[in-house]
């Protein structure tokens, strides 16, 4: 079976540089072009011919095909005398179907790359400029195929001439080619037309489809966006103290997907729910940016500019970079060094006292993140991290604190603290760079910089190594300590958890990342996740001008995705407040629903750590059930949680741990 005509017009309409379908294709004209492809193939496989007048059916025999078999059935079993431009028309109905599965078997085949940055080219592909086939062949990738045949006077294969058609037809050779090129090759392009048996009456259909565009739908003037009531001058600060996912769940149950929110004095517009996660990872980068905000949080790092702060190839390219360094496939490599680190970390508090949550779990997660991701043992160094994290997204980000507040002498030291430990961390790469060894993200940076130090200058190392192990001080160690809490408050979960544990370490140390072992154990952390929305929300800055939820948004204004809002939501997750980690069996699968549970971000800018974090979070987990019996002190605490832009556990949630059992060898620092 060779590649279809849907997979390979969305291959030459895919945006390489950016990672998507460019936004200048319609919904509309995207149906209409995968709809073209789909009876293009059904045509060149003798399925149906057409004439001016109808569409028939020539062999109703199945081709094994999900592209094509719906459609082939719905003429097979539909009404006779109806022309191509029906059938096109009716085929389009579930053009975002046939987009997303064609995309999807091109993943399967190794032809494209997934994250949730984008869509690009496999590294074999775009080298090769050669893509397989499901026949177990090879075969020039479309663009290439086409532009030899128009720059040539080659004699195209009729696939390419059918390909080159459909391409013209449906305006996806205007947007390839440039002006002058359009000029100089009308004539080429015509005497191809000319070849082509097979669309002939096919593509006057597809044209006038395209002119049959729907009306944009009516939109309100942002003016009329509602707005939360709140309190005279202080509008809703008082209720945004607590947890903003849940504030958002609220007002978004009240007034929609879209509102607008007055704290003190500064009007917050709010796209909230599953909408809004939606609608940030199909449209987001065609109409939003990161805002000005985070481009001050990278200079309060060291940094021009982060990765979080940066958008379009640029973006994409360092995503790209530092993806193998934080997948789970790290973790699998450096096993022994994560038990090693844990272990240890988990005997030192077998001291006796009490021992502070937080302080504990950041110390534990900021060791595993620095010897994994920076091949640096970070004994200490977990306090400062924390503390010069929380400064810069108090002051920069959530405008809590004034900007003096950077200057406080404990932040000073903080700054010179992480000074320090990057220069440390540059140190061990350039010996390691020396001697050789297995490369980690920092190495990958690095590297980088050494091969196009425009794109990530010497000055901006420093916040861009920081912004990796601060994501994880905050996300793993954040969610590590609400899930010992609600662990130790459940001990029916607990007990599960400590079972599994066992099973999972009692056969050997695991070899590769554990998560098909530890079922209730992920459960667990996904809960608490849902619960504890680490990242509730997101400040965005809009570049195009976009309708939703009725309302034109404009561009120029800072928004906020509140993303968390849907975790909330009874609909999607009855009885919302009860911590039910049964929300994720198969059975269930509540967080399955498109755009209701996002605990890692979403669009351009997702967590590129999660599959690492995930993995990272369950293990530790079971590793300290495993280990230690833990005791609440005191019991029946509990729980205080500051809100701010994220939830932070207070230093008031304290343990005892007792070892469970005695290993062959003492654990070693």
């Amino acid at each position: 079976m060779t590649i279809r005509f849907a997979e390979e017009i969305l291959l030459l309409i895919l945006d390489e540089e950016h990672g998507d379908l460019p936004k200048s294709y319609s919904e509309h004209l995207l149906d209409i072009v995968v709809a073209g492809a789909v009876l293009m193939d059904l045509a060149l496989e003798g399925r149906i011919d057409t004439d001016l007048e109808k569409l028939v059916l020539v062999d109703s025999t199945p081709l094994e095909d999900e592209l094509l078999d719906p459609t082939l059935a719905a003429v097979a079993t539909g009404p006779g005398d109806r022309n191509a431009d029906y059938w096109i028309a009716r085929t389009a109905e579930r053009g975002n179907e046939i987009r997303e599965r064609a995309l999807a078997r091109l993943v399967e085949n190794g032809i494209l790359e997934t994250d949730a940055g984008g869509m690009y080219f496999s590294s074999a592909v775009s080298r090769s400029r050669r893509y397989p086939t499901r026949d177990g062949h090879q075969m020039e990738e479309a663009r290439l195929r086409i532009m030899r045949v128009l720059f040539s006077d080659e004699i195209p294969d009729p696939r390419d001439v059918v390909l080159i058609c459909l391409s013209d037809a449906s305006g996806v050779l205007r947007r390839l080619l440039t002006p002058q090129e359009r000029i100089r090759l009308r004539e080429r392009i015509e005497q191809i037309r000319k070849l082509d048996l097979i669309g002939r009456f096919l593509l006057p259909a597809i044209r006038q489809n395209q002119l049959a565009a729907p009306a944009p739908p009516a939109a309100r003037p942002a003016s009329e966006i509602p707005e939360v009531k709140g309190l005279p001058l202080l509008g809703s600060t008082l209720s945004m103290r607590g947890d903003l996912s849940v504030f958002f769940a609220r007002r978004y149950r009240e007034l929609g997907p879209v509102f607008r929110v007055r704290a003190l004095n500064r009007r917050l517009l709010v796209l909230a729910g599953p909408e809004a996660v939606q609608f940030l990872q199909r449209q987001g980068k065609a109409h939003l940016r990161t805002g000005n905000e985070w481009l001050r949080f990278s200079w309060q790092m060291g940094a021009s500019k982060t990765i979080i702060a940066q958008e379009g190839p640029p973006h994409v390219r360092m995503r790209k970079t530092m993806a193998p360094g934080l997948s789970p496939q790290c973790l699998h490599e450096r096993m022994p060094d994560f038990m090693r680190i844990t272990r240890s970390e988990i005997a030192g508090w077998l001291q006796g006292g009490p021992v502070t949550a937080r302080s504990a779990l950041q110390r534990l997660i900021t060791r595993q993140a620095g010897a994994l991701l920076a091949n640096l043992d970070m004994v200490d160094g977990s306090d400062d991290l924390d503390r010069l994290l929380g400064t810069i997204l108090d002051v920069e980000i959530a405008r809590r604190r004034p900007k003096w507040w950077l200057k406080l002498p404990r932040v000073s030291r903080a700054r010179k603290s992480y000074r320090a430990l990057f220069e440390e961390i540059m140190a061990v790469h350039e010996r390691r760079r020396s001697s050789g060894g297995a490369s980690n993200v920092v190495d990958d940076l690095l590297d980088l910089h050494r091969r196009d130090p425009r794109l990530l200058p010497e000055e901006d190392l420093p916040g861009v190594v920081g912004s990796i192990l601060i994501a994880a001080l905050h996300t793993a160690a954040y969610t590590v300590v609400f899930a010992l809490y609600e662990a130790l408050k459940r001990p029916q979960f607990l007990n599960a958890m400590r079972a599994e544990a066992d099973a999972l370490f009692d056969s050997g140390e695991p070899a590769a990342p554990p998560l098909s072992r530890l079922d209730v154990t992920n459960r667990f952390a996904m809960e608490t996740m849902r619960v504890y929305s680490i990242t509730p929300a997101v400040m965005r800055r809009v570049t195009n001008s976009f309708v939703f939820g009725g309302h034109t948004i404009p561009a120029g204004a800072d928004i906020v995705i509140a993303y968390g809002a849907a975790h909330h939501l009874p609909e999607h997750f009855p009885d919302p407040q009860r911590f039910d980690i049964d929300r994720y069996t198969p059975e269930r699968a509540e967080h399955r629903a498109a755009g209701v549970y996002v605990p890692f971000s979403a669009g351009a800018h997702s967590c590129l750590g999660k599959g690492f974090a995930q993995i990272q979070i369950a293990l530790t987990l079971a590793t300290i059930f495993h280990e230690v019996d833990l005791e609440m002190k005191p019991p029946g605490y509990r729980l205080k949680v500051s809100y701010g832009l994220s939830p932070r556990p207070a230093d008031s949630f304290r343990f005892v741990a007792r070892r469970r059992r005695e290993r062959d060898a003492a654990p070693t620092a």
